[in-house]
């Protein structure tokens, strides 16, 4: 039989062999975890208290666009977990890498969508930034030139810095809220994100010794290339947009803390 036209010209990487072994333990105990902790954003929060809260709509406007900032930012972490699932798979990697892999592409869904769900309760949802500044920063955010630049590992490390510093930002919005469901969902994507913080240490801890140092300032300049272009002067700053854009973006957030909005 003669092989297809698509055969001949899609060659599909080798899957095999597949490893079912337990390698790394303290990364499938975190599996177990993920099992044992997982939470619905439908089932698990009720939001109606941000749907009866007495709120000026210039306040549910801002709250509205405040959440699905956040809800955009973590819908940009899921195309990042698509490569390192797709490596993973194709560089044979053990059965709980690829399941810590799949739970976290789960996750920053399930993270997306407990924000949108916070945005749409208030103000509503935007499916896109106002600002054309932010339309085009976001999308840079998970770019994946730098990680395909590493080893694998080193690429997931990486992300292990960035997942602490979503963590400590969110931790601001718990802070901040004064409404039930915002502080629950807030405590279960911290809970979440422990756990994605716990594996990036548990990662360099069994690999880092092996790198070279080259390698290892490569994944110290290109986190601070990221941080610096992408983060702190892009998503979660008004610096960079145009004076009316800063003076309304800048202004809605400050009044989405005013009223706990996280």
């Amino acid at each position: 039989m003669q092989p297809s036209m698509l055969e001949e010209l899609v060659p599909v990487p080798n899957p095999y062999p597949v490893v079912s072994e337990i390698h790394y333990p303290e990364v499938w105990h975190l599996c177990e975890q993920a099992r044992a902790l997982a939470w619905d954003p439908v089932r698990d929060i009720d939001y109606s208290d941000l749907e009866k809260a007495d709120l000026p709509a210039a306040v549910r406007a801002a709250g509205g666009e405040w959440w699905s900032l956040r809800a955009w930012m973590e819908h940009g972490a899921t195309p990042y977990g698509a490569e390192r699932l797709r490596e993973a798979i194709f560089e044979h990697q053990p059965f709980e890498i690829k399941q810590h892999i799949t739970n976290f592409i789960a996750e920053e869904f399930r993270h997306h969508e407990v924000s949108f769900r916070i945005a749409k309760a208030l103000g509503g949802y935007e499916p896109m930034p106002r600002a054309d500044y932010f339309k085009k920063i976001i999308p840079r955010f998970h770019d994946e030139k730098d990680e395909k630049a590493m080893s694998f590992f080193a690429g997931l490390s990486v992300n292990t810095l960035f997942e602490q510093l979503s963590g400590e930002l969110l931790q601001a919005r718990y802070d901040n809220a004064r409404y039930a469901s915002i502080k629950k969902a807030c405590r279960l994507v911290l809970r979440d994100e422990a756990r994605h913080i716990q594996f990036g240490r548990i990662i360099m801890r069994l690999f880092f010794g092996d790198l070279t140092d080259d390698e290892k300032a490569v994944i110290g300049i290109k986190f601070a290339k990221k941080l610096r272009g992408s983060l702190l002067s892009g998503v979660y700053a008004v610096v960079n947009l145009p004076e009316g854009e800063r003076e309304r973006s800048g202004g809605n957030r400050a009044l989405a803390a005013e009223y706990g909005l996280g």
